[in-house]
Order: structure tokens, then sequence, then C-alpha cells
């Protein structure tokens, strides 16, 4: 007897019409779909005026439990659609874990091409495409995100990261005492009313913070550059000590020009360096 095959379906990410031809015809076929929000997903469907088929809740709270139901669903036959709440299937989704289980036991597995937050960040960023990374979300651990942090520092090229409105703020804040003088693109609302790139020094971004914490965000990190790994640690010191009487934020204006890097790491070295 023929498995269904399951379908990784990209939904919109803000834009309804950004949606393909095949996802309708895939989302109008299937007999079941798995999504994160039953409501979210109903209200695409009617948008499209596509009947509303068996839908079943599957997010990372209930994803195991619910494992075991879309395989015997597959096993009678029946092709399932697997949708986000926005974007792609899999990418910083708990349906990525599915995925490889369902591989693992031989069900054929389609991903249809479609609305992602990632390319269209990298694409406005401004910074070399060439080559990226994309980490997701950092990880909460402090041993792993210091980790992450350390391969971002030394990544050549440019690095895509995925926050929270809640957690942004000291995200951009760890970020650019690893990293500055390094620059980011904050993009935020990707092909929505109030769509927003932002493009600074990450430091000067922290120390003049003036983002709209609403919507969904994109970091891109700029790669790192050659001048980055050449700050004259002997030039600073010495000015240092020509300087002993100066105040620590004067100097480390000073510092900043002198030795191309921020004002935010240089008076972090002075404190560092008079502590």
């Amino acid at each position: 007897m023929r498995k269904g095959v399951i379908f990784l379906v990209p939904v919109p990410i803000g834009n309804l019409r950004d949606i393909t031809l095949r996802a309708i015809d895939i989302l109008s076929a299937v007999s079941l779909i798995a999504c994160e929000d039953t409501r979210k997903t109903s209200f695409l469907l009617k948008h499209y005026q596509i009947p509303c088929p068996r839908l079943l809740s599957f997010h990372k709270f209930n994803e195991r439990s619910r494992e075991e139901r879309l395989f015997a669903q597959l096993d009678l036959g029946a092709d399932i659609a697997i949708v986000s709440d926005a974007g792609s299937p899999t990418i910083s989704d708990p349906a990525q874990g599915f995925v490889a289980k369902a591989i693992q036991r031989d069900y054929a597995v389609q991903a249809l091409p479609g609305a992602t937050a990632l390319i269209p960040a990298l694409s406005i960023s401004g910074f070399d495409t060439s080559a990226f990374q994309f980490v997701g979300f950092l990880p909460v651990q402090a041993k792993l995100r210091t980790q992450a942090i350390q391969q971002i520092r030394n990544y050549p090229y440019p690095t895509l990261l995925y926050e929270s409105v809640h957690h942004l703020k000291a995200t951009l804040t760890e970020l650019a005492k690893a990293l500055s003088p390094r620059r980011v693109a904050i993009v935020r609302e990707i092909s929505k009313l109030h769509e927003e790139c932002i493009r600074k020094e990450i430091s000067d971004l922290v120390e003049h913070y003036e983002i709209t914490e609403k919507g969904e965000f994109v970091i891109v990190i700029e790669g790192c550059r050659e001048q980055v790994q050449q700050f004259d640690e002997a030039g600073a010191l010495k000015l240092l000590k020509l300087h002993l009487d100066m105040s620590s934020k004067d100097l480390a204006a000073i510092i900043s020009e002198q030795c191309h890097i921020s004002k935010n790491q240089a008076y972090a070295f002075v404190l560092e360096q008079r502590n």
C-alpha cells in the first residue's frame, strides 16, 4: 500500500499574497494539515477559499505526542501538509524533529519553496551575500551561547539570527560587547506595512537604542573584517600611559579614533586596564 507524502508548505510571513500557487494546490488537496496554531491556519485557508480539512495542532509543546498520529495517517496512504504560523516549516521550527524521524522511517518528504524571513533580510542588509551562516535563535544555555557568539566573531561572512521582541535589546547589548565595531542590519516586519531595516554599527545602535519593539526580527551581522582583528592593543596601552590624568571617557574617545575601534569598546578597554 502506498504511504502518504509529507509536504512542508511555506506560508506568508506578512503579506498574504506571498504564497505560491502550488502551496494553495497542496493545502486544497491534503486531508490533514499539521499546524502551530489552528486559528491562524484557519484564517489563511478562509482567505484563499480553501475548504478546511482536518487541522491538527503541532507545536513545540506537543510535537512528540502528535508524531505517531501523523505517521498513522501516512500509513493509511493519506498525504499531509505541515505549516508553521509564518514562513517555512523546520526552519527554527518544531517540525524539524518530526521530519528527521520520517526520513529515518523511509517516508517521502517534499519541501515547497516559498516565504521565509531569512533571505529577504540578507538581501537588503547591504553586506556580502556570497556566503553566510544561519544560527537561528541563540542558545539559552550560557556555555553554548558563548560558543555561538565566538563562532560569529570569527566568521568572515554575514551571520543571521532570529530574535523575539522580548529579548532583542538584551541580545544586541550582549553582541555589542563581543563584536564591536561590527555593523548590523536589524530587519523587522518583512513584507508587512511597517517593514523596516536599520543599518548601524552595533555599539552605536545599542547606545542610541531607537528600535520599535514590535513584530518579528532578523539580525544580520557583518562578517569579520580584517580591521576588526587588528586592534592595536600596544598602541592603546601607550596612549593610556601618556594620558594617566585624563578621564576614562575622554581617553576612550582618543583610543577609539586612533586605534579604529568603537567608543564603547575603547571605554571598556580603558576601564579594564585601570581596574
